[in-house]
């Protein structure tokens, strides 16, 4: 009895086993963006949150500092930019990037506390005292739940909507995760579909100063 010959079998196996080697090439290296990306996220946050702390949680004076943390993920030029150059770059990201894509909320302390243990300062502003926090009572103030010192511990969350650019991933990342999604302000910038996902990270640090402006407070 003849043979039956299978002509291009091994073609087509070929192909399918390309297509999924393919897929997890373009996957891993999205992975390795991503890994950078949330590694650079949080150290963005500790810089935020440092800002803070000195500044009586000014939300303006972290801003910057997230801005000056995600330099190393915003900056584009190649080579030694100038120091024009970067200066340029870091307000495009204070004004343009970070407020686009990103949010920083205020974990603590909260607007209880700051009514819990606000008093006038040397110029009568009232505020959540920073100083001398070793000799005051460590009593719990009614509505907040926590002392004094505790209220002194600034805790920040950010959320950053990192860029998903490895064509394929995106739009299977957008089928299978709730998370991702299409982007309009990288797509208008992009001029095409953009699909971010979200990075959340967070940091805790000692207040520096006093907080004056209970506004940024939830």
């Amino acid at each position: 009895m003849k043979a039956v010959v299978q002509k291009g079998q091994s073609l087509i196996e070929f192909l399918i086993a390309m297509f999924g080697f393919g897929f997890l090439m373009l996957a891993m290296f999205q992975a390795i963006l991503f890994y950078r990306a949330k590694a650079t996220v949080d150290y963005a946050a500790m810089e935020a949150a440092r800002a803070g702390a000195v500044h009586g949680v000014d939300m303006g004076e972290m801003r910057k500092g997230l801005a000056r943390g995600m330099m190393p993920l915003l900056a584009t030029a190649a080579g030694n930019p100038s120091k024009v150059g970067l200066l340029a770059r870091f307000e495009t990201a204070r004004l343009v990037d970070i407020p686009l894509h990103s949010t920083i909320e205020v974990i603590s302390p909260t607007k209880a506390a700051w009514n819990d243990f606000k008093e006038p300062q040397w110029d009568g502003t009232n505020a959540l005292p920073n100083d001398s926090l070793n000799y005051r009572s460590t009593s719990v103030g009614s509505s907040s739940g926590m002392n004094v010192q505790d209220a002194n511990i600034l805790k920040i969350k950010v959320t950053y909507r990192y860029p998903i650019i490895v064509p394929i991933v995106d739009k299977v990342m957008n089928g299978f995760f709730s998370q991702v999604h299409m982007d309009p302000a990288y797509s208008i910038a992009g001029g095409h579909e953009v699909y971010s996902i979200p990075i959340v990270a967070s940091a805790e640090v000692r207040m520096q100063s006093p907080i004056t402006n209970q506004a940024n407070l939830k």
